[in-house]
C-alpha cells in the first residue's frame, strides 16, 4: 500500500505535492511558514564551549559575537557595525580581545579537569591535536 494511502491512527499521510487550492501545494504552504520560536533557537548555542564564552560576555558583546557569525560579516568591526555600534572598530577589537581571554580561560579550566575528557574536540594552543 502506498504511504499516502495509509492511515496512521485516524489521520491520512499526504504527499507535499498534493494540490490545495489556486494551484498551491502543501509544500508551498509549509515553506513560507517559519516557526514562531526560530529567532530564539538561533540564539541558543549548541556547543558547551560557545555557551561558556557567551555566559562570560555582557549582552552587547554577545550580540557582536552572534553578528560575527552572519554571512557577509568578515571582521569584528563589521560585526560591531551590524549591531549599531557608534565606534565599530574600537568595539569590535574590544570584543575580540574579550572573547580571546574567555577562550584562553576555558582552555585553562579544561586542562585542569580531573573527571576525564570533555567529550568534545578542542584545538591545542600550538595548533596540534589534544
Amino acid at each position: 500500500m502506498p504511504l499516502w494511502k495509509r492511515r496512521p491512527g485516524r489521520y491520512r499521510v499526504l504527499p507535499l505535492e498534493t494540490p490545495v487550492r489556486n494551484g498551491a501545494t502543501l509544500r508551498d504552504l509549509l515553506a513560507d511558514r517559519p516557526l514562531p520560536d526560530d529567532p530564539v533557537l538561533d540564539q541558543v548555542p549548541g556547543d558547551r564551549r560557545l555557551a561558556a564564552i557567551m555566559a562570560a560576555l555582557n549582552p552587547a558583546d554577545g550580540a557582536v559575537v552572534l553578528a560575527r557569525g552572519h554571512s557577509g560579516v568578515a571582521t569584528w568591526a563589521d560585526a560591531a557595525a551590524l549591531t549599531g555600534s557608534e565606534r565599530p572598530r574600537e568595539d569590535g577589537e574590544r570584543v575580540r580581545r574579550t572573547v580571546r581571554r574567555a577562550v584562553d580561560e576555558l582552555r585553562r579550566r579544561d586542562g585542569q579537569r580531573t573527571d576525564g575528557p570533555t567529550g568534545t574536540w578542542t584545538p591545542a594552543q600550538d595548533g596540534g591535536f589534544q
